[in-house]
Order: structure tokens, then C-alpha cells, then sequence
């Protein structure tokens, strides 16, 4: 379910990094000068930092979704409100639907674009850009098993219907060829295809775990929430069983 290329975070000064909560907890890590970014692939600005954890990676979904669902049962129908579910615990993890079941959950849900880029020989690491005046993640690319290299700009995209189907967007494409030509030298810059997907986050992209009377809520889990599922399902049900 996973493999493990390591992640280099890249910005402007190194205090911006993971690195003190790495030190902290004890975690592996380096801060890399512009030689050693370079030779993980990376083109670092002049004086810019690049922090290198070697033990991370990216979950393979099919086969993570393949492994949770091992052994259970799954029965499919539609519910368009929960009155009509007549249990005495609900658990709603509905996604980019769940403001429909219940209004309040403070989500947002856009709608993101992706690209593809061609990368022969070993899998680059995951790079995160971070952006100065959010420390938050604003580009991002990591190993694609199919064309080599996918990257996205993150949280750049518009509000949307999660049942409306949307193309990627031809301007967000090029940002993103733009920053893979500028930051990953090694990765042929021209897109082999684009494609777009559902983020569903609040502000601070926390994660809604919370139970109210008999609904326990699970919400904002998109691809970062993903990661975290075995954690988050096992708050999920600790407060179903109480």
C-alpha cells in the first residue's frame, strides 16, 4: 500500500520547514544545500532551503482501498436524508456531499487541477513547495507510476458542485508546467495529460471528527485525509461506540 521515495520540502528559508517538529520528535531528516537538492532532482532559487525526510511516501489508493475493505461487506444505496436511516448510531463520512446530509459542517469543496509529466529512470522523491505567508503547501509533485512525475498546485482551484464533472484548467495546466520546468530540471516540462479532482477541506484543512447525539461526523478527508484513514477510522468508531 505504500512506497516510500522520501519527501524534500522547498521555500525561502528553512525556518519555514518541518524541521523543528522533526527535531523534536526525533524524526529523521536534512536540510540540503543547493548541490544535494540537485542531485534529488531539485532547483533550488538562490538561498532558498530544502529539508529532506527519507522515510516518507505515497499510499498506492487502489491497493489501500483494496486492504480496508478486506473481508467486509459493503451494501450500496442512496440516502437523501438521514431521518430515513433508522439506526441508533450513524457514521457520515459523505465527503464532498456531506453538507447535503448535514448543512453546518464547515467545509469547502473545489474543484483542483493536475497534471502528468514524463520521468524515465528511478522514482523522484515527493517535492512540497511551501508558501511563505501561509507555510502552507502551494505546489506540490511526486511519483506517478504511470508517466513518471504528477504535480499540482495546491488549493488553487474554484468552489464547486461536486456533481458537476469539470475538465482541468488550461491556465492552472500551465502554472503548474511552469513550476515543473523551474523546479525539476530533470522532468520533461510539457504535460502528457491534465486531469481534475474533488478537494473537500475546511479553512485550516483540520480534519470534522465529532459526534453530535446520534450522528458522528467524518469530514474534510480528501487525498491529504487519505493518508490518515486507519487513525481517522478508528476515532470514527470510538466515538460510535460510546
Amino acid at each position: 500500500m505504500l512506497a516510500f521515495y522520501g519527501l524534500v520540502e522547498v521555500c525561502s528559508d528553512a525556518a519555514l520547514t518541518s524541521r523543528d517538529v522533526l527535531e523534536a520528535a526525533g524524526i529523521e531528516h536534512e536540510l540540503l544545500d543547493a548541490g544535494a537538492a540537485r542531485a534529488q532532482g531539485i532547483a533550488l532559487p538562490p538561498g532558498w532551503a530544502a529539508l529532506r525526510q527519507p522515510q516518507a511516501g505515497v499510499v498506492l489508493a487502489d491497493r489501500a482501498l483494496a486492504a480496508f475493505l478486506d473481508g467486509i461487506e459493503v451494501e450500496r444505496r442512496r440516502v437523501d436524508s438521514l431521518d430515513a436511516v433508522g439506526a441508533d448510531v450513524v457514521v457520515v463520512t459523505a465527503g464532498a456531499w456531506v453538507t447535503r446530509l448535514v448543512p453546518d459542517v464547515p467545509v469547502r469543496v473545489t474543484r483542483e487541477t493536475i497534471a502528468y509529466f514524463r520521468h524515465d529512470g528511478a522514482p523522484l522523491a515527493s517535492v512540497v513547495e511551501l508558501d511563505e505567508a501561509t507555510r502552507h503547501h502551494a505546489m506540490y509533485a511526486l511519483h506517478d507510476p504511470v508517466h513518471g512525475v504528477k504535480a499540482g498546485a495546491h488549493h488553487a482551484g474554484r468552489r464547486a458542485n461536486p456533481d458537476e464533472e469539470e475538465p482541468a484548467d488550461p491556465g492552472l495546466v500551465e502554472t503548474i508546467a511552469a513550476w515543473v520546468r523551474e523546479r525539476l530540471p530533470d522532468v520533461d516540462p510539457d504535460p502528457v495529460g491534465a486531469d481534475s479532482c474533488i478537494y473537500t477541506s475546511t479553512e485550516d484543512e483540520s480534519f470534522v471528527i465529532e459526534r453530535r447525539g446520534r450522528l458522528v461526523l467524518g469530514s474534510a478527508c480528501s487525498g491529504h485525509g487519505f493518508k490518515f484513514a486507519p487513525a481517522v477510522g478508528r476515532r470514527l468508531a470510538d466515538l460510535a461506540l460510546r
